[in-house]
């Protein structure tokens, strides 16, 4: 008999920590930056898809540590997602105020490779789409 407690083992994920820091304009002002993280690439064969979110978190400094649930089977690599609300409402731009920034680190050999992330924050209204996949 099986339990909720009894977890299927292949639906466990490895704890991984990521660590880095955010690169913007020193005379930005800001109180907290707002982080995504993705498999880079989710899924196998005719299914797969970039950019499969994992979760969010948010960091008070410019230098930022992150633990969280790594699933391989058929994910590879990893997007960091970051933005800063420079107008404080909650949401990253609206018609009305387009002066939030963004910007991402992308690690395509993750977690083979667990280097630390340098995210630059400088585009102003993008998602992580907009940067990856790059169309290059």
């Amino acid at each position: 008999m099986q339990s909720c407690n009894d977890m299927d083992p292949e639906l466990i994920k490895d704890e991984v920590t990521i660590s880095g820091e955010v690169i913007i304009d020193s005379t930005l002002n800001f109180s907290e930056i707002n982080f995504s993280i993705f498999h880079a690439i989710s899924g196998i064969g005719f299914q797969e898809h970039p950019l499969y979110e994992i979760e969010s978190f948010t960091s008070k400094s410019k230098t930022f540590s992150h633990t969280f649930g790594y699933d391989s089977a058929g994910n590879t690599g990893l997007v960091v997602y970051a933005w800063i609300d420079l107008d404080q409402d909650g949401i990253l731009c609206t018609p009305a105020s387009r002066i939030d920034l963004a910007g991402v680190d992308v690690n395509e050999d993750f977690p083979s490779i667990n280097s630390s992330f340098s995210v630059k924050i400088n585009t102003p209204c993008v998602g992580p789409d907009w940067f990856y996949p790059s169309n290059q």
